[in-house]
């Protein structure tokens, strides 16, 4: 059975919403995003060299020849994913052109027999480069990259690891000699499983921190927008969110104030401050990924 790849286009009134949504990580949409229109931009670059560089600059055949893939590594629910899917849509208005973004499903393993990690793998790259039509930019998400990408001197390696693995590399360098209009981000919460090839082979490395107390006031204030958040609020708010362990951005978002605003209308009081800190109290930091 081939790989169902789930598909957007771009842009998307939706993605843009959700992209706009994500608090305190402005360093990491900045990046993919220049990254991402660096692949896709030609014009806008071979005009930049042209103009600074006559004489030709012989450093610059590295952006044109270079692997198009980037690498989003972090702890669980600090915004990889969620930035991941919807990067299409700025991207789409930059550039002016439809960006279509592709997303390997989680059983793209298979079910272990002989080399059908490596076929899933060939079938999922095939179905995208059909796919994507002239004048269309393509992006081919895989989370969880761990599951395809674990180091091969690992020594619970198993041979179809091992395979599916260079396959992978095979298929993401396919990519750049083939000159495709396709960029490729692999999505981690264990950078350091994953084999040498793999993070050599990317453009970019860009990570993602649970929220320090500047990244968790900016999360507060997008809360209880809309409320009177004093300065002493505000600082008691960061104050509680503090431990050994941090909370993630979904942590304070998705589990607590979901349960804080569903709790006030259940009981059909405000939503307050003093209502969140009661569930914050309830709620546990999501483990740490090792």
């Amino acid at each position: 059975m081939d790989v169902q790849l789930q598909q957007n286009k771009h842009p998307d009134k939706a993605s843009q919403k959700a992209f706009d949504q994500l608090i305190a990580i402005d360093n990491q949409k900045e990046a993919l995003l220049n990254s991402l229109e660096l692949f896709f931009n030609t014009m806008k670059v071979e005009k930049w060299h042209k103009t600074h560089h006559a004489n030709k600059l012989a450093f610059f055949s590295n952006i044109l020849s270079g692997t198009p893939l980037i690498i989003l590594s972090g702890d669980v629910g600090c915004g990889k994913t969620a930035l991941a899917h919807s990067i299409g849509t700025p991207l789409s208005n930059i550039i002016q052109k439809r960006v279509i973004t592709y997303e390997t499903p989680s059983n793209i393993r298979g079910g272990g027999h002989v080399g059908e990690i490596g076929n899933r793998i060939t079938d999922a790259f095939a179905q995208v480069k059909k796919s994507i039509k002239a004048g269309e930019m393509g992006i081919l998400i895989i989370d969880e990259a761990d599951d395809l990408a674990t180091d091969r001197d690992q020594n619970q390696a198993h041979h179809e690891d091992r395979a599916g693995l260079n396959v992978l590399i095979k298929q993401i360098d396919l990519v750049s000699r083939e000159k495709i209009e396709l960029a490729v981000i692999l999505i981690t919460n264990r950078l350091k499983v994953l084999d040498p090839a793999v993070i050599r082979r990317a453009v970019q490395v860009i990570e993602f921190e649970r929220p320090n107390a500047k990244a968790r006031e900016l999360v507060f204030k997008s809360i209880f927008e809309g409320t009177i958040l004093s300065t002493g609020e505000l600082n008691k708010l960061i104050d509680a969110s503090e431990g050994k362990i941090l909370y993630s951005f979904s942590d304070l978002i998705q589990k607590v104030g979901k349960q804080a605003l569903f709790l006030a209308i259940q009981t059909n009081v405000p939503f307050s401050i003093d209502l969140y800190l009661d569930v914050l109290k309830t709620v546990k930091p999501s483990p740490l990924i090792k």
